[in-house]
């Protein structure tokens, strides 16, 4: 087969019709799909979307079982955080803990009712078949409901402040909780497994305070949601940076501990690829026998085994390994590996994996493009091992000279704060902690892979940014 005609998916999962075709199974699926977690934490392109799919698929297939989606689109986010009456007195995480209960209690009746063949509690079996009926099978979008309790709550107060010890009470009267949440759970009881699943949330989040309660309502709408029988579960999938900001704004983030941050070994990372490849080479008819890998990549690249060449080059997310093995491909020619090619990749590979990170980090950090421009012209052949004199300097000098008009990096710039730009480098993971250990035992840690305080005695760039701001390739020893 050609290399180049290797298909590796779509970059979204929703997208990719052949997911489960090579999906990977991984620890953090099995557990849950024995529903034993509730939040799933992961950065861009760990794979969410797709833990997703394959849950969708699996829990579809159990008896009794029914699956309810809820993936806002960028536009509903959008036109929530945009809507001037939220900001003005009714955008509390209460106000959106109700409209999340009144939406994924509907959409669960809406699938009951269109589904049920009469085995359930047969007075809410009716009610739910109602209003599947009244909602034409599918419920209101996010916006429409939250349009309609706003509505609804204005017309008794200027704000929620004004209904005072009586706002709860209000809130469930207008979102018509009590009558929703009577019939399901009466479903559920009777045998319905109900399974919610809540993705897509970063779209349109701004960390602002309205789209930041309306993730917290969220939250808290899906525990309640699973107080109320034990045959109700929701997933919620939510970015790591997103959820950290999140329990920095609660005073119940213990609630929200109990969550399956994904992570990937190298193992895992390999057989992912391994498992793409194997697929694309069957479908062309080809045998490729129990090492897919070694059919499309070289052995070695100079003195690196390759796995580990490629892995080190990713923050440990498939995504970004699926981006680095189709740069690769798209540029052989033949059937054969070539280490030239693979290496030759890597430039336009660093690139997009910058620009992918400031675009990753536009809400907390804007301006980072304008930081990583400054700093790939001014440090031009700059080593990526820093000393902490060294990277004070540098970090100096952009405070001095780019214009980033942002209030975090304002803050930082008045200061003359090295160590929050540093936590920030790292927090971001486009620089390691270099830790000097005895025996060989030196070691970076990056934020993403290891628990690890850093002290930021001497620094790494990572290795999959160093062409994008134009480093050596090598430490060279001092004569």
């Amino acid at each position: 087969m050609q290399l180049r005609s290797i298909d590796w998916g779509d970059d979204s999962a929703e997208r990719d019709v052949d997911l489960l075709s090579y999906f990977v199974d991984t620890e953090s699926y099995r557990r849950l799909v024995r529903k034993s977690k509730t939040i799933v934490v992961g950065r861009k392109g760990s794979g969410k979307s797709a833990l997703r799919k394959k849950l969708e698929s699996e829990l579809s297939e159990e008896h009794d079982t029914h699956v309810i989606n809820i993936s806002p689109k960028y536009s509903s986010i959008r036109n929530i955080v945009n809507e001037k009456s939220l900001s003005e007195g009714f955008g509390e995480e209460i106000f959106f803990q109700h409209s999340w209960l009144r939406q994924m209690m509907l959409d669960s009746l809406c699938l009951v009712g269109h589904c049920a063949k009469g085995k359930y509690a047969k007075d809410s079996l009716e009610f739910a078949r109602g209003v599947s009926l009244d909602l034409n099978r599918t419920s209101k979008d996010l916006v429409e409901n939250i349009s309609e309790i706003l509505s609804r709550i204005k017309a008794k107060a200027g704000n929620l402040g004004e209904l005072g010890l009586h706002l709860e009470k209000e809130l469930r009267n207008v979102a018509d909780v009590d009558a929703l949440e009577h019939h399901l759970k009466e479903i559920a009881d009777s045998g319905a497994k109900i399974v919610i699943m809540v993705d897509d949330l970063d779209l349109g989040w701004d960390n602002s305070e309205i789209s930041n309660n309306l993730l917290l309502g969220l939250l808290s709408a899906s525990a309640y949601m699973q107080s109320i029988s034990q045959n109700i579960h929701v997933f919620v999938f939510l970015r790591e940076d997103v959820y950290s900001i999140l329990m920095e704004k609660t005073q119940h983030s213990d609630k929200y501990r109990n969550v399956e941050r994904i992570r990937w070994t190298k193992d895992g990372l390999i057989s992912l690829l391994s498992e793409r490849i194997r697929y694309n080479y069957k479908r062309c008819g080809e045998d490729c026998d129990n090492h897919p890998f070694d059919h499309v990549f070289p052995p070695t690249i100079g003195t690196h085994n390759t796995d580990n060449w490629l892995v080190e080059r990713t923050l440990s997310r498939p995504r970004e390994l699926i981006q680095l093995a189709r740069f690769y491909t798209e540029d052989v020619e033949g059937e054969e590996p070539k280490d030239e090619v693979l290496k030759a990749c890597e430039t336009a590979y660093s690139s997009w994996k910058l620009d992918d990170l400031c675009t990753e980090y536009s809400n907390q950090y804007p301006g980072l493009s304008d930081i990583f421009t400054y700093w790939k012209t001014k440090f031009f052949r700059y080593k990526y091992h820093l000393a902490r004199a060294d990277i004070e300097e540098m970090i100096f000098q952009i405070y001095d000279e780019v214009a980033v008009n942002s209030e975090w990096f304002n803050e930082l710039s008045a200061k003359v704060d090295f160590q929050g730009f540093l936590e920030i480098l790292y927090e971001i993971g486009f620089l390691g902690d270099f830790v000097l250990g005895g025996e060989g035992g030196s070691k970076t840690f990056y934020s993403f892979s290891d628990r690890h305080t850093p002290r930021f005695e001497e620094v790494q760039v990572h290795p999959c940014f160093r062409k994008a701001v134009n480093t050596v390739d090598r430490i060279r020893a001092k004569s």
